[in-house]
C-alpha cells in the first residue's frame, strides 16, 4: 500500500435582483445522517446558515454545511452512521451533501479544493463532486486531490469510477492514479502507479488508519463556536464556482447581500458569477 504506513451594486439606484433568476431547483440532499466531526487537528473553520464557526470535535455536521480546512491545519474528519469516513487535509474546501440537480446529485461532498481520503465499507457507495471530475466508489480507500493545476483520483483500495458530463465512465483501480489537467482540453490520463512527487505531497494524516472516535462522542452534545457573520470573502469562493454549483446555491448565498460589504463584493465580481446580474 502506498498511502497507508506513511463582486450587484445596490449604490446609484441599483438593486439586488437575483430573486428573479430561474434556477434549476436543487436535488434533494442524501441522507448524510448526522456527519460527526471526529477529529480536528489544527484551526477549521464551518460555515452554516449566514454564520462562520470554530470547528470542533464531536459537531454534527448538517446538509450545505461548509468546511474550511487551513493550510495550516492539520485535518478534520467526519464519520457517517454507515461506516464511511471522509477526512479532509490542509487548504481544501468542501460542501456537505451538496443540492445539486439531475444526475450528479446525491453526492456526499462537494471537493471545492484540496485534499479528500475516502474510507468506504464494501458495498457502501460514497459520490464526491468536484469542478473538473466527479468520483464514485463502492467501497475501498480513495484519495481526491483538486489542485489548481490538475484534480487527481487514486484508490488505494477498491476500485473508483471517474465521471463527467461529456465523456465515458472511467475505472481506476487500486494502486492507479487518474490525472486530469484543469482549465484544457487534454485527454485524461492513467498511471499505473502514482508518481513520487504525488506521494510526497499527500498530507501526512493520509498516511497513516485511522481507527474510529465516534464511539467518544456517544451522548454529547458539542455545539461550534460562533466567530462571526459569513463575510463575502468566505463566500466567493462558492459564487465564483461552476455553473452548476452558482445556480443550486443562489438561494443561500442571496439574503447574505443586505450586507453592504457583500453586495460590494457580488459587483465587484460580476463577470465571474452572471446570474446576479440585474435583467436588463
Amino acid at each position: 500500500m502506498y498511502f497507508v504506513s506513511r463582486r450587484i451594486f445596490l449604490a446609484a439606484g441599483l438593486s439586488l435582483t437575483a430573486a428573479t433568476v430561474q434556477a434549476a431547483p436543487p436535488a434533494p440532499a442524501p441522507a448524510v445522517g448526522g456527519g460527526l466531526v471526529t477529529i480536528v487537528d489544527g484551526e477549521v473553520f464551518l460555515l452554516r446558515d449566514n454564520g462562520r464557526f470554530a470547528l470542533a470535535e464531536g459537531v454534527v455536521l448538517k446538509a450545505d454545511d461548509i468546511l474550511e480546512v487551513p493550510e495550516k491545519a492539520a485535518l478534520a474528519r467526519i464519520e457517517l452512521p454507515d461506516g464511511t469516513s471522509l477526512a479532509l487535509g490542509p487548504g481544501s474546501r468542501a460542501l456537505l451533501a451538496p443540492r445539486i440537480a439531475g444526475e450528479r446529485g446525491g453526492a456526499r461532498l462537494y471537493l471545492l479544493t484540496g485534499w479528500l481520503k475516502v474510507v468506504a465499507p464494501a458495498g457502501k457507495a460514497v459520490s464526491v463532486l468536484s469542478p473538473v471530475v466527479d468520483v464514485l466508489t463502492t467501497g475501498g480507500t480513495v484519495v481526491v486531490s483538486v489542485m489548481a493545476d490538475a484534480t487527481r483520483v487514486a484508490p488505494e483500495s477498491g476500485e473508483a469510477t471517474v465521471r463527467r458530463s461529456a465523456t465515458p465512465p472511467q475505472p481506476v483501480k487500486a494502486g492507479e492514479m487518474y490525472s486530469r489537467a484543469r482549465g484544457t482540453t487534454s485527454k485524461p490520463s492513467i498511471e499505473k502507479r502514482p508518481p513520487a512527487d504525488f506521494i510526497a505531497s499527500l498530507p501526512r494524516a493520509f498516511l497513516d488508519a485511522l481507527p474510529s472516535r465516534a464511539a467518544r462522542f456517544q451522548d454529547r452534545t458539542v455545539e461550534p463556536r460562533r466567530l462571526g457573520d459569513i463575510a463575502y470573502a468566505d463566500a466567493q469562493p462558492w459564487i465564483d464556482g461552476e455553473p452548476a454549483l452558482r445556480r443550486a446555491y443562489l438561494p443561500r448565498w442571496r439574503p447574505l447581500a443586505a450586507d453592504p460589504e457583500f453586495r460590494r463584493g457580488i459587483a465587484a465580481g460580476m463577470s465571474a458569477h452572471p446570474e446576479w446580474a440585474p435583467p436588463r
